[in-house]
């Protein structure tokens, strides 16, 4: 699955820049499979340690090239390209940053292809365990873990298709987390919020056409 990279300056930050297509025909679909029997456990976090960041910018448009609008709805984003080309031309984010949003800690970006199948990027900062997979839940009845898929020179990336209990508990729930094991043996929770998250999903649906 490729969802839209732009460009990212010295941060794990990617805007729509290319179709998903990909997602729909199933590529990379088993990279972020949930592995099978996940812990459900309460993750014990070290409250001493937490997950790198780097400093952010916000990517530039390019001159003469594709627009990309953006509508906010709490604590997610709608982002479409004027690219009629691009296919689903929509996508979703949800972005975790420091308080004054220089420091960028997750981003998560979904997208809905034209055979209903929704595809899931996160992108998460480099100095975690990555053979310790990245446990996501939602609400108190949601729990994975997933693989991670790559890492470049900004982060590590998780993506693939969402499963539908997933997609059911984003829908349902206020709140999520994903856990890490850092590299110094402590786990780094990283807060996912769901408000305007429906509402988000709603619109991107209705502008994929």
């Amino acid at each position: 699955m490729n969802l839209y990279w732009q460009r990212a300056v010295c941060c794990v930050v990617f805007l729509l820049a290319q179709a998903v297509a990909p997602m729909a025909s199933g590529a990379d679909n088993n990279a972020a499979a949930p592995q099978s029997d996940p812990q459900k456990g309460t993750v014990e976090p070290d409250r001493s340690g937490a997950a790198p960041a780097v400093s952010a910018s916000a990517p530039a448009a390019q001159p003469g090239g594709p627009q990309v609008t953006e509508q906010k709805f709490e604590a997610w984003t709608l982002q479409c390209s004027s690219d009629k080309s691009m296919k689903p031309p929509c996508q979703i984010t949800y972005r975790l940053t420091s308080a004054d949003q220089k420091q960028v800690f997750m981003v998560i970006s979904m997208a809905r292809s034209a055979e209903n199948k929704v595809g899931m990027q996160m992108a998460l900062p480099l100095g975690f365990s990555i053979q310790s997979g990245v446990k996501i839940g939602f609400g108190g009845k949601y729990s994975t873990t997933a693989k991670v898929s790559r890492c470049t020179t900004q982060g590590c990336l998780v993506e693939g298709l969402c499963p539908p209990g997933m997609l059911d508990a984003l829908m349902k729930e206020k709140s999520g987390k994903v856990s890490i094991r850092m590299m110094q043996g402590n786990t780094a929770e990283l807060p996912i919020s769901l408000g305007g998250f429906n509402a988000a999903y709603r619109a991107m649906i209705e502008n994929n056409g």
